[in-house]
Parts: structure tokens; sequence; C-alpha cells
């Protein structure tokens, strides 16, 4: 396993869907995340103003202890299953750059070459390789297979922030995402990561990361990635009364161009996974959701192939990829949806506490796809989408109602000992740290 960075190292991607318990129960660190980090029991979607929104509650649609997923600190996380995977058996080499991969000299073998720390170059050779680095896309970029997706052209800054107050239902693990839209089409997200922290960031146009960025430069700035951040999140008047009083506790991070698609995931000799396969948007936190997902279902077709099970094509492989990819495209057509709304916002789908009878399986259908239900059913929730993309559909869907109050509550009512207790013991440690 060759890894170029040194870790832990911070990443985006913070908030985990509900479908990546049993994942991450198959891998073994289910006891170790509890220890360590806050439980997500689900999502509120609240609009720009703060003056309407939904709440989207796991527990509505699952019935077991894995509908509490996660909130982690992703340089930690990405060790811990860094680590796992050398108790596993892995030859893990951190601080190693790949330069090179032949992928095409044999369709049996690959090699690499590499560059250690040291600066020493090597070359290793294998029956397979796969490819999971990530935005870097290795094979994908050195191929000219990798095109982005030009309407999804935008770029994060974020950080992560102590002594907060949680409210507004951070207090009980709830992700929330503020909707923006005008000039940024863009949104905001606040997680927690602990009794007292957070993480916050914005996500916007291209076009309008630039045009801020030269107002601010022009302006004095000494730091416009810090000062544009402040800019966005401060006109947000939830998480201005949030970030009243605290102190930030990294440096501001940024992720631009980061929506992409990549060509021919497979081969008989390589796979793809995860965002080195390709990358969407990280609005619905599902980013860490694919990798893994996707990663599970294409080991397993690696298995049988060097386990000798097939003959000539590997249909597995085949079925792996075209869940894949079918939940790649279930995944942009959620984010489209957002972005540019038919007839309603996340905010709005059932922020007047009532929903269309014959259409209470839809609003299921939406928390199941906000859990991460979308490999194996992603043909089912047409519906879902026809009614939110079609303005028609939206306004019969209003007319006809039944009171439903439990989406417009700000609330899980998930109780403190579910959320924090585990990890409060990791989290005063990483507080006495940040003193240090």
């Amino acid at each position: 396993m060759l890894e170029r960075e040194k870790f832990p190292r911070e990443h985006v991607g913070e908030s985990l869907l509900p479908f990546c318990y049993s994942l991450l129960e198959d891998l073994g660190v289910i006891d170790e995340l509890k220890k360590n980090f806050v439980r997500k029991p689900g999502v509120r979607f609240i609009d720009r103003d703060g003056n309407i929104s939904t709440t989207w509650c796991f527990n509505h649609v699952i019935n077991d202890e894995t509908y509490l997923s996660f909130q982690v600190i992703r340089g930690e996380f990405d060790h811990i299953l860094l680590k796992n995977a050398a108790r596993n058996g892995a030859d893990v080499r951190e601080e190693t750059s790949v330069l090179a991969a032949d992928i095409t000299s044999a369709p049996d073998q690959v090699s690499v070459t590499t560059l250690d720390a040291s600066g020493a170059k090597s070359t290793h050779t294998a029956r397979f390789l796969i490819d999971a680095s990530g935005r870097e896309a290795f094979v994908g970029a050195k191929a000219g297979w990798r095109t982005p997706r030009a309407e999804l052209d935008r770029t994060a800054i974020w950080s992560h922030w102590g002594d907060v107050k949680l409210a507004g239902g951070l207090e009980e693990g709830l992700s929330i995402i503020i909707y923006m839209g005008l000039e940024q089409k863009g949104w905001i997200w606040v997680f927690p990561l602990g009794e007292n922290r957070i993480t916050a960031g914005f996500v916007a146009q291209n076009s309008y990361i630039k045009d801020q960025q030269k107002k601010l430069r022009d302006s004095g700035s000494k730091d416009w990635k810090q000062d544009l951040c402040l800019q966005e999140l401060m006109q947000s008047k939830f998480v201005a009364g949030l970030l009243e009083g605290s102190k930030m506790l990294i440096p501001m991070q940024i992720n631009g161009n980061y929506s992409y698609e990549v060509k021919n995931h497979y081969g008989s000799n390589y796979a793809m996974v995860g965002d080195a396969r390709g990358f969407i948007d990280p609005i619905f936190s599902s980013g860490v959701f694919l990798s893994i997902k996707s990663s599970s279902l294409v080991s397993a077709a690696i298995h049988k192939q060097l386990t000798g099970e097939v003959n000539g094509k590997n249909e597995a492989m085949e079925t792996a990829y075209k869940q894949i990819t079918g939940a790649y495209n279930f995944v942009h057509r959620m984010i489209k949806l957002f972005y540019n709304p038919h007839s309603v916002t996340w905010a709005q789908a059932g922020a007047d506490g009532r929903t269309h009878k014959d259409h209470e399986s839809a609003m299921a259908a939406g928390h199941y796809m906000l859990s991460g239900d979308f490999f194996e059913n992603y043909e089912k929730f047409d519906d879902f989408f026809q009614i939110l993309e079609d303005p028609t559909h939206f306004r019969r869907y209003k007319k006809l109602v039944v009171d439903r109050e439990e989406f417009v509550q700000p609330t899980c009512s998930s109780r403190w000992e579910e959320v924090f207790k585990e990890m409060v013991v990791r989290d005063k440690e990483r507080i006495a740290e940040l003193v240090v």
C-alpha cells in the first residue's frame, strides 16, 4: 500500500452516511470509531434566511443501531483505517509517491515506480493494481481519461472551530446544511466534531470565488481564504451566532475544481475505486460511502479473479461497476437537483410539516437516499425525483396533504448519551493537546 502523505493529515469530508456502518463493522473498526467520534442521527437542511428547515432523521427508516452514523475528524479517521490495513497484513509505506504505473505491457501484470522520503526510487510488480489515489485519480489523469464536470465547477473552503456552544440540532449530532443560492450557487455546512468543536465551511462556484478573491486582495486582505470563508459563513445568522466567541483550531483548508469523471474504470489488471474513479460534490456527504462501498464491491471481484474463480471475463467485476456507475449517476442527479431545484429546495421538501398521503413512500425514499441506500436500490427512487423535479407533480404533492410534524421539528430527539458519551474522554484529550 503506497501512500504519498504521512498520516494523520487533515481532509474534507467529516460526515458519514449510516450505510457506512456495516462496512466499517466488517473492517473491525466500529468500537474504535465509537470511542473517538460524535454520532450522527440525521441531517437538517436550512434555507438562506433560516426561516424554513426540514430535518431528515435516519431512524424514520432504519430501525437498528446503524441509524447512528458518525461525524469524524478525517485526519484521525483515515489514520485509523490506515493502521487497520497494516494490522490486517498490508505492507503500508507512507511518504512514498507513485511516479508511474504501467498497466499496458501485460494483461496480467503491472509495474509501479515509486519515490520514498529518502529520495530512493523503486519498481514494484504485481498481478493487479488498485488505484485508490483519491482526487489525484492517478491512473485516469496520467492516461488522459479524466474530465471535469463543468456544471459542478466549485470550490470548498473550511476550518474547525472550538469553544462553540452547539445549537440548532448540532447538540444532538445533526449535520446542518444551509442553502445559500444566489450568485454563489452554493451552500454552508456545519457538523459537530466534539461537545464544543465544529467543522464549518462553504462551497461556491469558482467564478464567484475568483471574483471575491480579487475584491478581497484589492481591499488589502492578507489572507483571502480566511477572510472569504468568514465573509460567507457570517451571511448565515445561525452560523454567525455559533462562531461568536469561538476560536479557529486548524489553518483554513481549500479544495477546488473537485468535480470530475474518469473513463475506463477497470481492466484485466487494474481497477479504480473511490474518488480515483470520479468525484461529484460533497453536499450529501456521500464521498466516503461511495469510496468504501465501491472498494468493497471491487475487492470481492478482484478476489475471485486472483484466486482463479473466473476464466476470461470477470462477470463479478462487470456487476460491481454497473452498481457503482448507477450509484454515482444517482448521486449526481440528487446534486443537480440541489443546485438547480425545479420546484423545491431540500429545506422546503417537508417544511410545511405535511406530506401527501400517496407520497409518504417518497419521503421515506428521501431518507433512504440521505442514508446511503443507492447502490442496490437507485432505480427504485425515480418517483421521488419526479415529484421534486416536476412543478406540476409538486403542486399536487403540496395540495393533498396530511400532518407530518416530525419533518419540521429541528430535532431527531437524540440523547446526549447516544451522541457524545462514548467519545467524551477522547474529546477532552484533544482539547488538552490543543492547549499544549
